[in-house]
């Protein structure tokens, strides 16, 4: 017998039930667990600042890359109105980065962003579009992988479709491979 339908209802039945017991105030770390079931709703009223993730790699010797934007458009096809894994699984790795701009937003001073859990997923899409990661067919960065990194980095940026104007929102460590 599948349990996983009655396992979802229990974890969305715990949530509602702690987030009740919490009071009128819906926000907190249990918030977070929904998350993993519904995009970001922000909806704009005007073309706004995008977060975007960009990454570059340190070689052995030293070197680094240029940044390299992780979000590249993948072309539309007939068939991605039936099936569409790969662009599905690029905006949800999308959906991340804009949960990680808004956890930098709502960061109360003097807590440091690598602790929460949307860093770390953020610096392993990092590390996986940098050591060559693909969305199905296609890779995750129109550059071509790295080789023989010893560390990279990652910055989220605040971007302005259509325009070269950027702000940078955050840049990681170097992080070791």
């Amino acid at each position: 017998m599948d349990f996983t339908p009655l396992l979802i209802v229990a974890y969305f039945a715990l949530l509602a039930i702690t987030l009740r017991k919490r009071g009128d105030s819906i926000e907190g770390p249990w918030l977070f667990f929904f998350r993993a079931f519904f995009p970001n709703w922000k909806f704009f009223h005007g073309i706004n600042l995008t977060p975007r993730l960009y990454v570059r790699g340190q070689s052995k010797m030293g070197n680094w890359s240029d940044w390299c934007l992780v979000y590249p458009r993948l072309p539309l096809r007939p068939q991605h109105l039936v099936h569409n894994p790969a662009v599905n699984l690029a905006l949800t790795h999308q959906n991340l980065v804009d949960h990680l701009a808004n956890d930098i937003n709502d960061l109360p001073d003097g807590t440091d962003i690598r602790q929460r859990v949307t860093y770390q997923l953020v610096s392993r899409l990092a590390r996986q579009a940098i050591a060559g990661g693909q969305w199905g067919d296609r890779p995750m960065m129109a550059e071509e992988p790295l080789r023989d990194l010893s560390a990279f980095q990652f910055e989220v940026r605040m971007e302005m479709p259509g325009t070269q104007s950027s702000h940078l929102m955050l840049q990681s460590p170097k992080i070791p491979t």
